[in-house]
């Protein structure tokens, strides 16, 4: 008989190697698969938000990922298609700088580092199949360097990504262009960028996507935008092109030609979430972008992909232990849409609603640059304490009918 491991996790990103690290720190025997090699790049905006750094600080790993090139993130610009900019305080209680940008390259090696000390690790190895016993997933099979080899578990965790051959292979791979965000990544050198700030500019060609500009920590800046996939394909256009159109634009033109791109711009996928997607089944998790858990509003991923790592975990650690895991693992779902907040969700999706409308995205901004109290209402929603009720009032019309009652 082949070893059975209580786990395994196919893909090694950020939700992968977290949940391998913390089902090994329970105990439990953790085999962790990822069809490339270790450093790899990784197309992503870069941004580590204060969630994905607080699971960075339960895994002991805030302090290595502080010795990598990174830029600590207090401030925030924003402007509106009408080029209204306001700067918005980031800063919390203690904390000045309560994020991050660190080039996915390094940020995963950090946590693929720490994975590979505390689980069986196999690198370059791609899944080609599941393995099935009695009706329940059983493990998976890969091939590398030439060789099919296999990896029986108990529970196999899909972390591989929106594409994910896991979910594929058991048949609940769903692609919503309704639902679903792309966006490009490009790195810049030479742009004037203010120190530890991050730009936010919503652009009338990617709405209720945006523009951003995110430093990196070594005189790069990451700039890439998104959109919604269906806005994409009904406008017939490729998203490199947006791309390259927006950057020449007369907004920002003159900035971006005093820039030297490094490399070419890239394009990803990034899944929102589904209420309908099956997450668990007899023997298996899906977590991270396998999961389509992106934000549907900021495009941010890593958070609730650590998140649903952890929860994944827990499950996992108990279901091993029991007589019936199948009636454990399928209290994955609501526990992990208890953990990512299924509420602020499905108040981002009808917040997207909101951001198509370019006149209102000019009002909102344009009345926090003439008052300071809209400027710090418009601050609390980028805090933890407070920011789901003042997220709520962007929906109601009484909102807006006070702010136009508001002199100039």
């Amino acid at each position: 008989m082949s070893r059975v491991h209580d786990v395994v996790v196919v893909g090694a990103g950020p939700a992968g190697s977290a949940t391998a690290l913390y089902a090994a720190r329970a105990g439990l025997d953790v085999a962790l698969i990822d069809k490339r090699a270790f450093p790899r790049d990784k197309i992503c905006g870069d941004a580590i938000a204060r969630k994905s750094l607080s699971h960075l600080r339960d895994l002991g790993l805030l302090d290595r990922l502080k010795l990598t090139t990174h830029e600590a993130i207090g401030r925030a610009v924003l402007s509106s298609p009408g080029g209204h900019e306001i700067a918005v305080d980031l800063s919390s209680s203690g904390d000045p700088a309560p994020h991050a940008v660190c080039r996915r390259e390094l940020f995963d090696h950090v946590l693929f580092e720490a994975a590979r000390g505390e689980t069986t690790t196999l690198e370059g190895a791609a899944v080609t199949d599941i393995l099935r016993s009695n009706g329940s997933v059983a493990g998976v099979v890969c091939r590398a360097g030439g060789r099919e080899k296999e990896f029986r578990a108990r529970v196999v965790v899909g972390a591989d990504g929106f594409d994910s051959v896991v979910a594929r292979r058991l048949g609940f791979y769903r692609h919503d262009s309704s639902r679903w965000f792309v966006a490009t990544r490009g790195y810049y050198r030479g742009l004037d960028v203010a120190p530890r700030t991050v730009e936010v500019h919503f652009v009338r060609d990617t709405l209720p996507g945006f523009l951003w500009i995110f430093p990196t920590g070594d005189g790069v800046a990451n700039v890439g935008l998104g959109l919604v996939h269906r806005d994409l394909k009904r406008r017939r256009v490729r998203l490199r092109d947006v791309h390259e159109a927006v950057l020449h634009s007369p907004r920002f033109r003159d900035r971006f030609a005093r820039a030297e791109r490094i490399g070419d711009v890239h394009g990803w996928n990034l899944p929102t979430p589904d209420p309908r997607r099956t997450l668990s089944g007899d023997g298996f998790l899906l977590v991270g972008d396998a999961a389509g858990l992106v934000d549907p509003f900021s495009g941010e991923g890593i958070g609730n992909a650590l998140d649903s790592a952890r929860v994944a975990a827990d499950v996992i650690t108990e279901a091993v232990r029991e007589r019936e895991p199948a009636r454990v693992l399928a209290q994955y779902p609501p526990r992990l849409w208890a953990a990512v907040d299924a509420r602020e969700i499905l108040l981002h999706y009808r917040l997207r609603m909101v951001a198509r409308r370019e006149r209102a995205i000019d009002f909102l901004v344009g009345r926090a640059v003439a008052h300071a109290d809209v400027l710090q209402w418009v601050r609390t929603m980028t805090s933890e304490h407070g920011a789901l009720a003042r997220k709520q009032d962007l929906l109601s019309p009484l909102t807006y009918a006070r702010l136009l009652l508001r002199r100039r």
